[in-house]
Formats: C-alpha cells, sequence, structure tokens
C-alpha cells in the first residue's frame, strides 16, 4: 500500500480531506486544571469521549467517593467476594450431587449444601445490617 503524501501539518493530504480533526489549546493553566479534575470526574474513558460529551450536551456520569464510607464499601466488597466463593462451591456440590454417586456421597454433598446455604444467610445479613447501619448514621 503506497502512503501518500502529507501536505498539511495536521496530518491530512489533499486526496483523503479529513476535516474531523479538532485540536484546542487551553492556555491558562487555571482551566487546565479545572478539566482535569472534570475529566477524572466524568468517568469518561477517554479525554476525547469528555470533551465530545459536553460539547454535544450528552449526558454522562459524575463519580464522586465519600470516604466516610469507605469502610462501608470495603467491607460489603469483602462479602461480595466471600458470597462468589461460597456460591462457586455450591455449584460444586449441586453437579456432584447430580451426577450418580453412593448414598454417603449424596449425603455428604447434601450437607455441605446445607452448610453453604447457612453461610450465605448469615453473609446477606451481614450485608442488610451493615447498610442500616451506614444509613442510620448518615440520617
Amino acid at each position: 500500500m503506497k502512503k501518500q503524501k502529507q501536505k498539511k501539518p495536521d496530518g491530512r493530504c489533499a486526496t483523503c480531506p479529513r476535516w474531523d480533526r479538532w485540536h484546542i489549546r487551553i492556555p491558562n493553566s487555571e482551566d487546565q486544571q479545572k478539566l482535569i479534575r472534570l475529566y477524572r470526574k466524568s468517568g469518561a474513558k477517554t479525554k476525547s469521549d469528555f470533551v465530545r460529551a459536553r460539547l454535544l450536551d450528552e449526558a454522562f456520569k459524575v463519580i464522586t467517593e465519600d470516604p466516610s464510607k469507605k469502610p462501608y464499601l470495603e467491607k460489603l466488597s469483602e462479602i461480595v467476594v466471600m458470597t462468589h466463593k461460597i456460591g462457586v462451591l455450591y455449584n460444586e456440590a449441586v453437579k456432584v450431587l447430580n451426577a450418580y454417586h453412593s448414598v454417603a456421597t449424596a449425603q455428604r454433598m447434601l450437607g455441605r449444601l446445607e452448610t453453604y446455604s447457612q453461610l450465605l444467610i448469615r453473609l446477606q445479613q451481614q450485608a442488610v445490617q451493615l447498610t442500616k447501619f451506614l444509613e442510620s448514621r448518615h440520617e
């Protein structure tokens, strides 16, 4: 494939004109810092996506972090991870139970399923209590 000769400083050439390249400068450092803060809050994947959304009045998310909720989020994340681990073990036990095995193996698996179910219920109760505590603290 032949490389086309570039005649314009922004990479466009006479045979493939593209007008969709936009270059802007923000000379004021305070404006630059404000724009960077807004971009970081927006949750946009790229700066280009952020600027496009702002120019075209598209809706976008603003992500803010509340430092007082950090312990709650950490504990809730731990509960979610533990729930996932128990879910995997539960699924494995069900698969073994569904396969043809002896009565003793089936009883062992049923015992495990019962234990996993109790653990899941306790984790769900912890998550509810944690959320209620957070809501009561912030009221």
